[in-house]
Protein backbone atom coordinates (compact mmCIF):
# COMPACT_ATOMS: atom_id res chain seq x y z
CA UNK A 1 0.00 0.00 0.00
CA UNK A 2 1.44 3.63 -0.78
CA UNK A 3 1.71 5.81 2.25
CA UNK A 4 -0.09 8.49 3.18
CA UNK A 5 1.65 12.17 1.36
CA UNK A 6 1.79 15.88 1.61
CA UNK A 7 2.72 18.52 -1.39
CA UNK A 8 3.50 21.73 -1.58
CA UNK A 9 0.50 22.80 -1.15
CA UNK A 10 -1.36 20.18 -0.32
CA UNK A 11 -4.35 20.66 -3.26
CA UNK A 12 -6.60 18.46 -3.96
CA UNK A 13 -9.58 18.92 -6.26
CA UNK A 14 -12.94 18.00 -4.66
CA UNK A 15 -15.96 18.92 -7.53
CA UNK A 16 -16.14 20.08 -10.83
CA UNK A 17 -19.21 22.25 -12.51
CA UNK A 18 -20.22 22.12 -15.95
CA UNK A 19 -22.91 23.86 -17.96
CA UNK A 20 -23.85 24.65 -21.05
CA UNK A 21 -21.70 21.61 -22.49
CA UNK A 22 -22.96 19.03 -25.01
CA UNK A 23 -25.87 17.80 -23.47
CA UNK A 24 -26.06 19.74 -19.77
CA UNK A 25 -28.29 22.17 -20.07
CA UNK A 26 -28.09 23.17 -16.21
CA UNK A 27 -25.33 23.31 -13.95
CA UNK A 28 -24.37 19.94 -12.49
CA UNK A 29 -21.39 19.10 -9.93
CA UNK A 30 -19.66 15.87 -9.79
CA UNK A 31 -17.74 15.07 -6.44
CA UNK A 32 -14.02 14.03 -6.98
CA UNK A 33 -12.82 11.56 -4.02
CA UNK A 34 -10.23 12.85 -2.24
CA UNK A 35 -7.42 9.83 -0.92
CA UNK A 36 -6.45 9.62 1.95
CA UNK A 37 -4.31 6.96 2.47
CA UNK A 38 -6.63 3.61 1.84
CA UNK A 39 -6.90 1.72 -1.50
CA UNK A 40 -9.43 3.14 -3.23
CA UNK A 41 -9.83 6.36 -1.83
CA UNK A 42 -8.77 8.61 -4.56
CA UNK A 43 -11.09 6.66 -6.90
CA UNK A 44 -14.21 8.45 -8.74
CA UNK A 45 -16.12 5.84 -10.46
CA UNK A 46 -18.72 7.54 -13.06
CA UNK A 47 -21.60 5.07 -14.31
CA UNK A 48 -24.90 5.21 -16.19
CA UNK A 49 -26.52 4.36 -19.60
CA UNK A 50 -25.18 5.21 -23.09
CA UNK A 51 -25.47 8.66 -24.46
CA UNK A 52 -26.07 10.16 -20.78
CA UNK A 53 -22.68 12.57 -20.53
CA UNK A 54 -19.90 9.94 -18.98
CA UNK A 55 -17.52 11.24 -21.82
CA UNK A 56 -18.20 15.06 -21.87
CA UNK A 57 -17.29 15.02 -18.02
CA UNK A 58 -13.88 13.19 -19.04
CA UNK A 59 -13.88 15.67 -22.08
CA UNK A 60 -14.00 19.02 -19.45
CA UNK A 61 -11.83 18.10 -17.40
CA UNK A 62 -9.37 17.56 -20.80
CA UNK A 63 -10.94 21.30 -21.81
CA UNK A 64 -9.95 23.09 -19.04
CA UNK A 65 -6.76 21.26 -18.52
CA UNK A 66 -5.24 22.16 -21.81
CA UNK A 67 -2.35 25.09 -21.99
CA UNK A 68 -5.15 27.41 -24.37
CA UNK A 69 -8.90 27.95 -23.89
CA UNK A 70 -10.41 25.65 -25.56
CA UNK A 71 -12.54 26.52 -28.98
CA UNK A 72 -16.13 25.11 -28.50
CA UNK A 73 -17.77 24.13 -32.00
CA UNK A 74 -21.12 25.08 -32.26
CA UNK A 75 -22.37 21.57 -31.74
CA UNK A 76 -20.25 21.54 -28.71
CA UNK A 77 -22.55 24.23 -26.98
CA UNK A 78 -26.01 23.88 -25.64
CA UNK A 79 -28.60 26.02 -26.81
CA UNK A 80 -31.13 25.79 -23.92
CA UNK A 81 -28.35 26.94 -21.80
CA UNK A 82 -27.87 30.01 -23.70
CA UNK A 83 -24.92 29.12 -26.11
CA UNK A 84 -22.30 29.78 -23.28
CA UNK A 85 -20.42 26.85 -21.52
CA UNK A 86 -19.11 26.67 -17.96
CA UNK A 87 -16.96 24.80 -16.61
CA UNK A 88 -15.17 25.32 -12.79
CA UNK A 89 -12.85 22.97 -11.03
CA UNK A 90 -12.39 23.53 -6.70
CA UNK A 91 -10.01 22.65 -4.71
CA UNK A 92 -10.73 21.24 -1.06
CA UNK A 93 -9.83 24.93 0.07
CA UNK A 94 -12.49 25.97 -1.87
CA UNK A 95 -10.67 27.55 -4.37
CA UNK A 96 -11.46 27.07 -8.03
CA UNK A 97 -10.63 27.85 -12.20
CA UNK A 98 -13.00 28.66 -14.79
CA UNK A 99 -12.93 28.15 -18.33
CA UNK A 100 -15.75 29.77 -19.94
CA UNK A 101 -17.73 30.89 -22.72
CA UNK A 102 -16.03 34.58 -23.70
CA UNK A 103 -18.49 37.45 -23.27
CA UNK A 104 -18.67 37.81 -26.87
CA UNK A 105 -20.48 34.26 -27.16
CA UNK A 106 -18.81 32.45 -30.28
CA UNK A 107 -16.65 29.43 -29.82
CA UNK A 108 -14.09 31.37 -27.71
CA UNK A 109 -13.38 30.78 -23.88
CA UNK A 110 -11.39 32.18 -21.44
CA UNK A 111 -9.58 31.04 -17.95
CA UNK A 112 -11.02 32.78 -14.53
CA UNK A 113 -8.22 32.04 -11.91
CA UNK A 114 -9.92 32.47 -8.38
CA UNK A 115 -7.44 31.13 -6.14
CA UNK A 116 -6.12 28.21 -8.68
CA UNK A 117 -3.46 29.24 -11.21
CA UNK A 118 -3.72 27.68 -14.92
CA UNK A 119 -0.53 26.24 -14.14
CA UNK A 120 -1.54 24.19 -11.21
CA UNK A 121 -3.76 22.41 -13.29
CA UNK A 122 -2.11 19.27 -14.57
CA UNK A 123 -4.72 16.32 -15.62
CA UNK A 124 -3.66 13.27 -17.43
CA UNK A 125 -6.67 12.84 -19.49
CA UNK A 126 -6.86 9.66 -21.89
CA UNK A 127 -10.03 9.42 -24.06
CA UNK A 128 -11.86 6.53 -24.97
CA UNK A 129 -10.63 6.09 -28.26
CA UNK A 130 -6.71 5.21 -27.43
CA UNK A 131 -5.57 4.82 -31.17
CA UNK A 132 -2.16 6.47 -32.40
CA UNK A 133 -0.81 6.45 -35.80
CA UNK A 134 1.35 2.99 -35.73
CA UNK A 135 3.88 4.64 -37.68
CA UNK A 136 5.75 7.85 -36.24
CA UNK A 137 8.49 10.25 -35.84
CA UNK A 138 11.07 10.67 -33.58
CA UNK A 139 10.52 12.74 -30.51
CA UNK A 140 10.49 12.85 -26.61
CA UNK A 141 8.42 14.11 -24.08
CA UNK A 142 7.92 14.62 -20.58
CA UNK A 143 4.24 14.47 -18.84
CA UNK A 144 4.58 17.89 -17.76
CA UNK A 145 5.17 18.81 -21.73
CA UNK A 146 2.58 16.45 -23.11
CA UNK A 147 0.09 17.60 -20.85
CA UNK A 148 0.74 20.81 -21.43
CA UNK A 149 0.47 20.25 -25.88
CA UNK A 150 -2.70 18.28 -25.07
CA UNK A 151 -5.88 19.61 -26.11
CA UNK A 152 -9.67 18.97 -26.79
CA UNK A 153 -10.17 17.67 -30.50
CA UNK A 154 -12.41 19.44 -32.43
CA UNK A 155 -13.98 15.49 -33.21
CA UNK A 156 -14.16 13.16 -30.97
CA UNK A 157 -13.38 9.70 -31.44
CA UNK A 158 -9.83 11.32 -32.58
CA UNK A 159 -6.18 9.50 -32.67
CA UNK A 160 -3.88 10.69 -30.14
CA UNK A 161 -2.34 12.73 -32.25
CA UNK A 162 0.89 13.37 -29.73
CA UNK A 163 1.54 9.79 -28.13
CA UNK A 164 4.67 9.40 -30.13
CA UNK A 165 6.33 11.73 -27.91
CA UNK A 166 5.51 9.74 -25.09
CA UNK A 167 6.89 6.20 -26.34
CA UNK A 168 9.98 7.28 -26.64
CA UNK A 169 9.93 8.66 -23.21
CA UNK A 170 8.39 5.34 -21.98
CA UNK A 171 11.17 3.52 -23.79
CA UNK A 172 13.56 5.70 -21.74
CA UNK A 173 12.02 4.45 -18.14
CA UNK A 174 11.32 1.27 -19.96
CA UNK A 175 12.03 -0.55 -16.35
CA UNK A 176 9.40 1.52 -14.36
CA UNK A 177 6.64 1.39 -16.94
CA UNK A 178 6.99 -2.54 -16.64
CA UNK A 179 6.97 -2.75 -13.77
CA UNK A 180 3.08 -1.50 -13.81
CA UNK A 181 2.31 -3.13 -17.48
CA UNK A 182 3.07 -6.62 -15.69
CA UNK A 183 0.49 -6.35 -13.30
CA UNK A 184 -1.88 -6.26 -15.96
CA UNK A 185 -0.26 -8.62 -18.55
CA UNK A 186 1.17 -11.66 -17.33
CA UNK A 187 3.56 -13.17 -19.43
CA UNK A 188 5.08 -9.71 -19.83
CA UNK A 189 5.50 -9.20 -23.49
CA UNK A 190 8.90 -7.78 -24.68
CA UNK A 191 8.41 -4.51 -26.60
CA UNK A 192 10.45 -1.97 -28.24
CA UNK A 193 11.06 0.91 -30.47
CA UNK A 194 12.23 -0.17 -33.95
CA UNK A 195 12.44 1.56 -37.70
CA UNK A 196 11.50 0.67 -41.36
CA UNK A 197 13.37 1.07 -44.14
CA UNK A 198 11.70 4.03 -45.03
CA UNK A 199 12.72 5.86 -41.74
CA UNK A 200 9.14 5.53 -39.77
CA UNK A 201 9.57 4.26 -35.83
CA UNK A 202 7.12 1.64 -34.33
CA UNK A 203 6.74 -0.52 -31.97
CA UNK A 204 7.59 -4.07 -32.01
CA UNK A 205 5.91 -6.61 -29.84
CA UNK A 206 7.76 -10.08 -29.48
CA UNK A 207 5.40 -12.98 -27.50
CA UNK A 208 8.11 -15.93 -27.32
CA UNK A 209 8.85 -15.80 -30.90
CA UNK A 210 5.98 -13.83 -32.37
CA UNK A 211 6.38 -10.50 -33.60
CA UNK A 212 4.10 -7.94 -33.93
CA UNK A 213 4.29 -4.29 -34.49
CA UNK A 214 1.95 -1.36 -33.56
CA UNK A 215 -0.20 -1.77 -36.20
CA UNK A 216 -1.26 -5.60 -36.11
CA UNK A 217 -1.01 -5.32 -32.01
CA UNK A 218 -4.67 -5.37 -31.08
CA UNK A 219 -6.51 -2.65 -29.79
CA UNK A 220 -6.43 -3.76 -25.99
CA UNK A 221 -2.74 -4.21 -26.14
CA UNK A 222 -2.64 -0.80 -27.34
CA UNK A 223 -5.29 0.42 -24.65
CA UNK A 224 -3.63 -1.16 -22.14
CA UNK A 225 -0.16 0.63 -23.36
CA UNK A 226 -1.50 4.03 -23.34
CA UNK A 227 -3.67 3.35 -19.63
CA UNK A 228 -0.24 2.31 -18.04
CA UNK A 229 1.50 5.37 -19.27
CA UNK A 230 -1.20 7.71 -17.24
CA UNK A 231 0.04 5.72 -14.05
CA UNK A 232 4.08 4.83 -14.91
CA UNK A 233 5.46 8.22 -14.14
CA UNK A 234 2.67 9.70 -11.78
CA UNK A 235 3.31 11.30 -8.51
CA UNK A 236 1.18 11.80 -5.52
CA UNK A 237 -1.73 13.77 -5.72
CA UNK A 238 -1.51 14.02 -9.52
CA UNK A 239 -4.87 13.58 -10.85
CA UNK A 240 -5.79 11.09 -14.13
CA UNK A 241 -8.57 10.94 -16.06
CA UNK A 242 -9.63 7.68 -18.00
CA UNK A 243 -12.80 7.36 -20.44
CA UNK A 244 -14.14 3.96 -20.84
CA UNK A 245 -10.98 2.15 -19.61
CA UNK A 246 -12.21 -1.61 -20.43
CA UNK A 247 -12.32 -1.11 -23.83
CA UNK A 248 -10.93 -3.94 -26.35
CA UNK A 249 -10.45 -5.55 -22.79
CA UNK A 250 -10.94 -9.03 -21.37
CA UNK A 251 -12.68 -9.55 -18.41
CA UNK A 252 -9.80 -10.75 -16.77
CA UNK A 253 -7.58 -7.89 -17.72
CA UNK A 254 -10.81 -5.41 -16.80
CA UNK A 255 -10.19 -7.36 -13.16
CA UNK A 256 -6.47 -6.57 -12.73
CA UNK A 257 -6.73 -3.24 -14.39
CA UNK A 258 -9.06 -2.38 -11.69
CA UNK A 259 -6.70 -3.76 -8.68
CA UNK A 260 -3.84 -1.09 -10.31
CA UNK A 261 -6.49 1.73 -10.28
CA UNK A 262 -7.01 0.69 -6.62
CA UNK A 263 -3.76 0.88 -5.85
CA UNK A 264 -2.71 4.02 -7.12
CA UNK A 265 -5.90 6.15 -6.30
CA UNK A 266 -4.38 5.42 -2.27
CA UNK A 267 -2.94 8.74 -2.94
CA UNK A 268 -3.58 9.96 -6.70
CA UNK A 269 -6.92 10.94 -7.52
CA UNK A 270 -8.55 8.66 -10.49
CA UNK A 271 -12.11 9.85 -12.34
CA UNK A 272 -13.14 7.20 -14.80
CA UNK A 273 -15.64 6.97 -16.59
CA UNK A 274 -17.26 2.91 -17.50
CA UNK A 275 -19.97 0.85 -18.48
CA UNK A 276 -18.31 -2.24 -17.27
CA UNK A 277 -19.35 -3.93 -13.84
CA UNK A 278 -15.75 -4.98 -13.45
CA UNK A 279 -15.20 -1.22 -12.39
CA UNK A 280 -17.35 -0.77 -9.84
CA UNK A 281 -15.00 -1.38 -6.33
CA UNK A 282 -17.16 -1.38 -3.39
CA UNK A 283 -13.88 -1.39 -1.93
CA UNK A 284 -12.89 1.76 -3.08
CA UNK A 285 -17.01 3.29 -2.06
CA UNK A 286 -16.08 2.09 1.55
CA UNK A 287 -12.70 3.77 2.16
CA UNK A 288 -13.87 7.36 0.69
CA UNK A 289 -13.81 6.88 -3.18
CA UNK A 290 -17.05 8.22 -4.79
CA UNK A 291 -19.62 6.76 -7.06
CA UNK A 292 -22.17 8.23 -9.70
CA UNK A 293 -24.40 8.01 -12.14
CA UNK A 294 -25.34 10.17 -14.89
CA UNK A 295 -28.78 10.23 -16.36
CA UNK A 296 -31.25 12.40 -19.07
CA UNK A 297 -34.47 13.70 -17.54
CA UNK A 298 -36.24 15.62 -20.89
CA UNK A 299 -32.91 15.50 -22.63
CA UNK A 300 -30.91 17.34 -19.90
CA UNK A 301 -27.61 15.46 -18.58
CA UNK A 302 -27.86 14.83 -14.81
CA UNK A 303 -25.11 13.94 -12.34
CA UNK A 304 -26.33 12.08 -9.37
CA UNK A 305 -23.76 11.59 -6.84
CA UNK A 306 -23.62 8.55 -3.95
CA UNK A 307 -24.45 10.76 -0.80
CA UNK A 308 -21.59 9.85 2.29
CA UNK A 309 -24.48 8.73 4.68
CA UNK A 310 -25.76 6.90 2.33
CA UNK A 311 -22.50 4.85 2.31
CA UNK A 312 -22.59 4.55 5.91
CA UNK A 313 -26.18 3.13 5.75
CA UNK A 314 -24.73 0.23 3.48
CA UNK A 315 -21.62 -0.55 5.13
CA UNK A 316 -23.45 -3.27 7.15
CA UNK A 317 -24.12 -5.16 4.10
CA UNK A 318 -20.98 -5.87 3.33
CA UNK A 319 -20.32 -7.69 6.23
CA UNK A 320 -23.19 -9.82 5.67
CA UNK A 321 -21.65 -13.56 5.20
CA UNK A 322 -24.45 -15.17 4.56
CA UNK A 323 -25.80 -12.78 1.44
CA UNK A 324 -22.12 -11.91 0.02
CA UNK A 325 -23.68 -11.46 -3.74
CA UNK A 326 -25.66 -8.68 -2.39
CA UNK A 327 -23.63 -5.92 -4.28
CA UNK A 328 -21.98 -8.66 -6.96
CA UNK A 329 -21.40 -8.53 -10.44
CA UNK A 330 -25.21 -9.59 -11.50
CA UNK A 331 -26.48 -6.27 -9.27
CA UNK A 332 -23.37 -3.64 -10.36
CA UNK A 333 -24.75 -4.40 -14.05
CA UNK A 334 -28.12 -2.88 -12.69
CA UNK A 335 -26.75 0.62 -12.58
CA UNK A 336 -25.97 0.76 -16.18
CA UNK A 337 -29.45 0.74 -16.93
CA UNK A 338 -31.74 3.55 -18.14
CA UNK A 339 -34.15 2.75 -15.52
CA UNK A 340 -36.81 0.07 -14.44
CA UNK A 341 -35.23 -1.98 -11.53
CA UNK A 342 -37.06 -4.40 -9.59
CA UNK A 343 -35.63 -5.22 -6.65
CA UNK A 344 -37.03 -8.88 -4.73
CA UNK A 345 -35.97 -9.83 -1.31
CA UNK A 346 -33.17 -12.91 -2.15
CA UNK A 347 -31.81 -14.85 -4.88
CA UNK A 348 -35.06 -17.92 -4.75
CA UNK A 349 -37.10 -14.95 -5.66
CA UNK A 350 -35.06 -13.90 -8.26
CA UNK A 351 -34.93 -17.16 -9.28
CA UNK A 352 -38.58 -18.18 -9.57
CA UNK A 353 -40.41 -15.10 -10.31
CA UNK A 354 -38.67 -15.16 -13.59
CA UNK A 355 -39.58 -18.89 -14.04
CA UNK A 356 -43.13 -17.96 -13.45
CA UNK A 357 -42.87 -14.72 -15.79
CA UNK A 358 -42.03 -17.58 -18.77
CA UNK A 359 -44.55 -19.87 -17.37
CA UNK A 360 -47.32 -17.22 -17.62
CA UNK A 361 -45.37 -15.82 -20.94
CA UNK A 362 -45.64 -12.66 -19.79
CA UNK A 363 -43.73 -9.40 -20.97
CA UNK A 364 -41.89 -7.30 -18.12
CA UNK A 365 -40.39 -3.75 -18.63
CA UNK A 366 -37.95 -3.88 -15.67
CA UNK A 367 -34.99 -5.93 -14.54
CA UNK A 368 -33.95 -7.71 -11.37
CA UNK A 369 -31.97 -6.03 -9.06
CA UNK A 370 -29.37 -8.89 -8.66
CA UNK A 371 -30.09 -12.13 -6.84
CA UNK A 372 -32.04 -10.01 -4.22
CA UNK A 373 -31.42 -7.06 -1.64
CA UNK A 374 -30.31 -10.28 0.85
CA UNK A 375 -33.30 -9.70 3.08
CA UNK A 376 -36.41 -7.08 3.91
CA UNK A 377 -34.81 -5.26 6.19
CA UNK A 378 -32.42 -4.31 3.94
CA UNK A 379 -34.67 -3.05 1.17
CA UNK A 380 -34.51 0.69 2.60
CA UNK A 381 -30.88 0.48 2.66
CA UNK A 382 -30.94 -0.25 -1.28
CA UNK A 383 -33.47 1.88 -2.24
CA UNK A 384 -31.99 4.63 -0.97
CA UNK A 385 -28.86 3.99 -3.51
CA UNK A 386 -31.54 3.56 -6.01
CA UNK A 387 -32.41 7.08 -5.10
CA UNK A 388 -29.18 8.86 -4.81
CA UNK A 389 -28.30 7.45 -8.21
CA UNK A 390 -31.25 8.93 -9.90
CA UNK A 391 -32.98 6.06 -10.48
CA UNK A 392 -36.94 6.78 -11.35
CA UNK A 393 -38.76 3.77 -12.30
CA UNK A 394 -37.64 1.34 -9.19
CA UNK A 395 -40.25 -1.21 -7.89
CA UNK A 396 -40.17 -3.62 -4.80
CA UNK A 397 -42.05 -7.18 -4.27
CA UNK A 398 -42.41 -8.12 -1.13
CA UNK A 399 -43.69 -11.28 0.85
CA UNK A 400 -46.62 -11.18 2.37
CA UNK A 401 -45.31 -11.98 5.60
CA UNK A 402 -43.66 -8.65 5.72
CA UNK A 403 -46.52 -6.80 3.75
CA UNK A 404 -46.23 -3.89 6.80
CA UNK A 405 -42.80 -3.08 5.65
CA UNK A 406 -45.25 -1.45 2.21
CA UNK A 407 -46.52 1.19 4.27
CA UNK A 408 -43.55 2.49 5.96
CA UNK A 409 -41.36 2.01 2.51
CA UNK A 410 -44.01 3.71 0.54
CA UNK A 411 -43.91 6.81 2.86
CA UNK A 412 -40.03 7.45 2.68
CA UNK A 413 -39.82 6.14 -0.71
CA UNK A 414 -43.20 7.73 -2.50
CA UNK A 415 -42.05 8.08 -6.07
CA UNK A 416 -41.57 4.28 -6.15
CA UNK A 417 -43.88 1.21 -6.57
CA UNK A 418 -44.45 -1.40 -3.95
CA UNK A 419 -46.21 -5.06 -4.74
CA UNK A 420 -46.74 -7.69 -2.21
CA UNK A 421 -47.48 -11.35 -3.49
CA UNK A 422 -50.32 -12.87 -1.91
CA UNK A 423 -48.04 -15.82 0.04
CA UNK A 424 -45.03 -15.84 2.61
CA UNK A 425 -42.85 -17.06 0.41
CA UNK A 426 -42.54 -17.18 -3.55
CA UNK A 427 -42.00 -21.24 -3.12
CA UNK A 428 -43.35 -23.73 -0.75
CA UNK A 429 -41.26 -25.10 2.24
CA UNK A 430 -42.03 -28.30 4.25
CA UNK A 431 -42.35 -28.26 8.01
CA UNK A 432 -38.67 -28.28 9.52
CA UNK A 433 -38.09 -28.41 13.00
CA UNK A 434 -40.00 -25.74 14.82
CA UNK A 435 -40.53 -24.06 11.24
CA UNK A 436 -44.60 -24.65 10.10
CA UNK A 437 -44.67 -25.24 6.68
CA UNK A 438 -45.29 -22.69 4.43
CA UNK A 439 -47.31 -22.18 1.26
CA UNK A 440 -45.91 -20.57 -1.90
CA UNK A 441 -47.06 -18.91 -4.99
CA UNK A 442 -45.21 -22.14 -6.60
CA UNK A 443 -44.45 -25.57 -5.66
CA UNK A 444 -41.64 -26.45 -3.85
CA UNK A 445 -40.08 -27.87 -7.23
CA UNK A 446 -40.76 -25.15 -9.16
CA UNK A 447 -42.77 -26.65 -11.51
CA UNK A 448 -46.67 -25.48 -10.81
CA UNK A 449 -47.70 -22.11 -9.98
CA UNK A 450 -50.66 -22.00 -7.68
CA UNK A 451 -53.91 -21.83 -9.87
CA UNK A 452 -55.18 -20.16 -6.95
CA UNK A 453 -52.75 -17.23 -7.38
CA UNK A 454 -52.56 -16.63 -10.77
CA UNK A 455 -54.72 -13.40 -11.51
CA UNK A 456 -53.06 -12.05 -8.63
CA UNK A 457 -49.53 -12.58 -10.08
CA UNK A 458 -50.58 -11.08 -13.53
CA UNK A 459 -52.29 -8.36 -11.98
CA UNK A 460 -49.21 -8.00 -9.72
CA UNK A 461 -47.01 -7.57 -12.86
CA UNK A 462 -49.80 -5.89 -14.57
CA UNK A 463 -48.88 -2.58 -12.39
CA UNK A 464 -45.20 -3.04 -12.28
CA UNK A 465 -45.91 -2.38 -15.98
CA UNK A 466 -48.08 0.32 -15.80
CA UNK A 467 -45.29 2.03 -13.50
CA UNK A 468 -42.30 1.39 -15.54
CA UNK A 469 -42.07 3.93 -18.42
Amino acid sequence: MRGRYKNQNDMQFKKIKIKGFRGFEKEQELDIALPNGELGSGLTIIVGPNNSGKSTICESFRAITQNEPASFTEGKRNKNAGDKIYIELINNEEQSIILRTADANGSESIFEEKGITKNQVKIHTLPSRRTFNPFFAKGRWDKETYLRQSHLPSIRGQELSNFNHRIFEIQKNQDKYNDVLKKILNPLPQWYIDQNDGGQYYIKFNYGGNFHNSDGAGEGLISIFTIVDTLYDSAPNDVIVIDEPELSLHPSLQRKLCEVLIEYSVDRQIIISTHSPFFISWLSLLNGGKLARTTKNNGAIQINNVKNETVEYLKPLFNNLNNPHIFGLNANEVFFLDDNVILTEGQEDVIFLKKIIKMLGLEINGSFFGWGVGGATNFDKILTLMKDLGFKNVATILDNNVAELKESLSEKFPTYHFECIPTDDIRDKPHRKEKAAIEGLIDQGGKKIKEEHITAIKELFGNINAKMK
